[in-house]
């Protein structure tokens, strides 16, 4: 049909894939199937069908312009490695669910097989290619699309692949969307036998066998309700196969969950296909093509996961008015805090109206007024901002509040609710007050000093506030507090897990939380106040930002996913190192050819986890290092023969440890102290910021674990860098940046109310300080810009001349003299300022709306 490109959207710097029309195809009937792609993907919004962001006309050949999805086919995922059922089972359950989504909106695929579902480097599946008519005469592969007659002469022919056709669409028949039940159905089969549900020598008997023949039954190692499922949905006679896609997708939700359950019988067969039926595609293939697109979609369906917006970017923390009637939400990437703007749209068809004009950094949740009137949001360092829904400036309400909601519209005056700091470094409690901050008194504080409580969620009848908190290292479960102060509460919802957002059902009595537990942040539920967490929510993408429905019977929330690839600039220009996934903290070897990264696999408590890798810069052979260790932070030795990272245990703890790179001895523990980051000297010795309970100093230990010592008696959040002579130490101390001497003493304000890790981004958040390794150059990185900067030093001093408190950043840059700016954001410099590597982030996110159980 063409050829496919990659390509790189330069104004929002992502990759795109680039569809072009065969100049040998361009006629007007190819034409109008190629405008039809572009029209049928682009109505469908969904996390499991691919996106289409432009269509249009180049040089007299028509493209298409859809996300890059990089990690093959289906087929290709088949053979990578031996899967089982329940890998099966949950990658194809969002197929499933896309198709049923398409359905609902009248379209059917016609084209079901595993070339055309990709998988996303972290393994997310996307059904593509809707609405495209393959004319591949050409060909004689069974595994393309092809004329259904070896009579070349004939001029008919009939869209669809032979291998995964339904009997009707074989035949030549109206088609409906049992039709794409029975293509599902050959594709979930042959994903669970490792072969194709029919096979012949030639394309005629294939059809046959489509048309007559029963699969071989699935084995027993594939659990009953699969087999049962499987079976109706390849049933021969439409009216006892699945009326719906939405009945497919239910008992495949089921089956994965519940193995003993068996699925309805199948009604009393009856005699369908004969040779009449046979006969009729001869009819058919000689006569012409069959109407490429039905719009009648099988019967009514139970709608999920149902599009609320439709952005080829991201939108995140989902907010409900109090009638249920306006959506707010946040136009940006991070779920957390990044940059943003504060939209409004009616449900469910309104248009998105934005409310907020600067892009700054904001952070959710959002909130209503009670009248539904305002939206309150964080802004900021912690400063809350209320906007008119109907439009108007934006008015700030109070500083040093965060995640403020209004909790009793009935008391006067109106009291709110809000994370503020309590002026000891980074410790955050729940507080309430009247809006001008009068009468203030405390609902929650965390014991560790380092606790961040950041969320806060009040139950319906007041007496009771659901807490999400963080330490130093990530985000901790979520927390059940009393309204009233009188405890520090207990912890609520799935444990170990990170704890992002909560909510409470309209009566009370359920809460729901937004959790990771290992296999990325789903929707949890628990009935208050004693029952047992259970999950909402499956599958391969992500969802964050709980809001209910004033019903109860829905939610809506944040669905998607975010892709990082890293690059390296140097005197080739700039050249892509990873592929795929999520890589993230890059650093170059001592001699510059080979460059480390974690990759992320699966997660635990803290922000990053990830497996250690290495790309030879000169082969671009990859290779993965110390397998058995998800570290969160990792630190090459000068030599370039030693690497020491931090992993988590099963007890949640985060030990240092060492290990060669060449893999010629174990790894062996370190330090048993919880290690947040972790760096070597250019002696050997390695520096560290470890503790116990919270209570984080900044460490010195030698590589064969002995002489362990505190540096200084501060409390250390974070450590960025080792000066080239090894005498000074970047530091994160309370909220400022400041320079330690190695042997202790009093430190030099590098800035102040500066420090920063990149919370949720902090994998690809290089260090705020750090040295080339000559000593002639120190590199500023400022959060604020995005932007790494280059300052010249001179000789026989670690930092640039700085006025007594420290340097200033600014919009732009950090006010120092001779400061040059890396092009490129999110920097990680090597000792050589012409060579760094920075990561591409690829965020995709809308809102859906979810039934709950």
């Amino acid at each position: 049909m063409g050829v496919v490109y990659r390509a790189r959207d330069t104004k929002l710097n992502r990759p795109v894939a680039i569809k072009f029309l065969s100049g040998e195809l361009a006629d007007s009937a190819a034409r109008r199937r190629f405008q039809r792609e572009a029209q049928l993907a682009s109505s469908l919004n969904h996390p499991h069908i691919l996106t289409v962001y432009d269509t249009g006309e180049f040089e007299g050949r028509h493209y298409l312009v859809t996300e890059f999805i990089d990690g093959g086919t289906l087929k290709n995922w088949a053979k990578q490695q031996p899967r089982n059922w329940q890998d099966v089972a949950e990658l194809l359950t969002g197929v499933a669910d896309g198709l049923a989504t398409a359905h609902q909106a009248g379209i059917l695929h016609r084209d079901i097989k595993p070339d055309n579902i990709l998988i996303t480097a972290s393994g997310y599946a996307k059904l593509a290619d809707f609405g495209l008519a393959k004319l591949a005469e050409g060909s004689r592969s069974e595994d393309v699309t092809r004329t259904f007659t070896e009579d070349r002469s004939l001029p008919g022919f009939i869209v669809g692949t032979i291998a995964y056709m339904s009997p009707e669409q074989a035949s030549g028949m109206p088609l409906d969307a049992r039709s794409d039940i029975f293509s599902f159905g050959a594709v979930l089969y042959e994903m669970l036998a490792g072969r194709r549900p029919f096979a012949a020598a030639t394309g005629f008997e294939l059809l046959r066998k489509v048309i007559h023949d029963s699969p071989a039954p699935l084995g027993d190692e594939i659990p009953e309700p699969l087999r049962a499922l499987v079976s109706k949905a390849l049933e021969k006679d439409p009216e006892r196969r699945y009326s719906s896609m939405r009945d497919v997708v239910a008992d495949l939700r089921r089956a994965r969950q519940d193995t003993s359950v068996s699925l309805p019988p199948p009604k009393p067969r009856r005699k369908w296909m004969t040779a009449a039926g046979f006969a009729a595609l001869a009819v058919a293939a000689a006569g012409g093509a069959i109407l490429f697109l039905s719009r009648q979609a099988s019967g009514p369906a139970q709608r999920e996961y149902i599009p609320l917006t439709n952005f080829s970017d991201s939108v995140v923390a989902p907010a409900l008015s109090p009638d249920g009637r306006m959506l707010a939400f946040i136009r940006g990437a991070s779920t957390f805090w990044g940059r943003g703007d504060v939209y409004v749209k009616l449900l469910p068809d309104g248009e998105p109206v934005q409310l907020t004009h600067d892009g700054d950094s904001k952070m959710g949740p959002l909130n209503f007024s009670a009248d539904g009137s305002r939206i309150a949001y964080s802004e900021g360092a912690n400063i809350s901002w209320t906007v008119p829904v109907l439009g108007g400036e934006p008015a700030r309400m109070l500083v040093n509040a965060g995640g403020l909601s209004w909790i009793d519209p009935s008391v006067r005056p109106s009291r709110v609710m809000y994370s503020a700091l309590t002026g000891e470094g980074i410790h955050m409690g729940i507080f309430t007050a009247t809006e001008s901050r009068s009468e203030e008194r405390k609902v929650y504080l965390p014991a560790d000093v380092n606790g961040m409580a950041h969320r806060s969620f009040l139950s319906p009848d007041r007496r009771s506030v659901a807490i999400v908190e963080m330490d130093v290292s990530g985000w901790l479960p979520c927390r059940i507090v009393p309204m009233d102060g009188s405890s520090s509460g207990r912890r609520a919802g799935p444990a170990p897990a990170q704890c992002t957002d909560a909510a409470w059902s309209p009566d009370g009595r359920w809460i729901y939380f937004a959790a990771n537990t290992g296999s990325g942040y789903h929707i949890w539920r628990q009935r208050f106040p004693d029952g047992m967490p259970e999950q909402v929510t499956f599958g391969a993408t992500e969802e964050q930002g709980i809001a209910l429905a004033p019903d109860g019977k829905s939610l809506v929330t944040s669905v998607g996913e975010s892709q990082s690839t890293l690059w390296v600039h140097d005197s080739q220009g700039e050249r892509q190192i990873t592929f795929e996934g999520y890589a993230y903290l890059p650093s170059f070897s001592p001699d510059l050819k080979r460059l480390y990264y974690l990759q992320r696999s699966r997660a635990n408590r803290r922000f990053v986890s990830g497996e250690l890798w290495v790309t030879d810069l000169e082969t671009g052979k990859k290779q993965r290092l110390l397998p058995d260790f998800q570290m969160q932070h990792y630190n090459v030795s000068p030599d370039g023969r030693l690497v020491t990272f931090v992993t988590t245990d099963p007890t949640g703890h985060a030990p240092l440890y060492i290990a060669t790179l060449d893999g010629s001895s174990a790894p062996r523990r370190l330090s048993g102290l919880d290690c947040m980051r972790a760096l070597f000297a250019p002696d050997g010795d390695v520096f560290f910021v470890g503790g116990q309970e919270g209570n984080m100093f900044l460490q010195r230990i030698k590589p064969d674990g002995t002489g362990l010592q505190k540096v200084i008696p501060d409390q250390v959040t974070f450590l960025y860098d080792i000066s080239p002579d090894g005498k000074w130490l970047a530091t994160w101390v309370g909220s400022d940046v400041k320079a330690y001497p190695s042997t202790g003493g009093s430190p030099i304000p590098i800035c102040a109310a500066c420090a920063g890790a990149g919370a949720e981004d902090r994998g690809i958040t290089p260090p705020l300080v750090s040295w080339s390794r000559d000593g002639k150059l120190v590199y500023l990185y400022s959060e604020e810009t995005r932007q790494t900067y280059v300052v010249p030093l001179q000789p026989g001093h670690v930092l640039p001349l700085l006025p007594p408190s420290g340097f200033s950043y600014g919009a732009a840059g950090p006010g120092v003299s001779g400061a040059r700016a890396i092009l490129q954001e999110r920097a990680f410099m090597s000792p050589d300022p012409s060579i760094y590597a920075y990561p591409r982030v690829a965020t995709h996110r809308n809102i859906y709306r979810i039934p709950v159980p």
